[in-house]
């Protein structure tokens, strides 16, 4: 069976990936002027890990993508995360709470794919 692009899952991974991201990094970070850019830039990386994770059409796959995604960015975004910690910006969100919105992001978006797919 050839892989097949599912526009409904990528866009419904899209939309609340980004939502999804940005509620948890505006639950940790303390909103300022000097703070929007990286609620924005959090925002973007939800967008493209959720169009990323439903772009498939398969709620497994998509939850394994979203998380798997999810926990490579956490790693390499953690520097950064510390860094805003200790200038007393943002309290850093549990590595558990990201994964777990990666995955049902893409679970999600994978879900609404398959299901406009019939």
């Amino acid at each position: 069976m050839a892989f097949r692009v599912s526009w409904a899952g990528a866009v419904t991974g899209a939309v609340l990936g980004g939502l999804a991201r940005g509620l948890v990094a505006a639950a940790h970070l303390q909103i300022t002027r000097d703070t929007v850019p990286v609620l924005f830039i959090t925002a973007f990386i939800g967008i493209v890990v959720g169009a990323a994770s439903g772009i498939g059409a398969r709620p497994i796959a998509g939850a394994l993508i979203g998380a798997v995604l999810t926990a490579l960015v956490y790693v390499i975004e953690y520097p950064i995360v510390l860094l805003f910690g200790a200038l007393g910006a943002l309290q850093p969100p549990s590595g558990l709470e990201v994964v777990a919105v990666g995955a049902l992001v893409g679970a999600l978006a994978g879900a609404a794919g398959q299901i406009a797919a019939r």
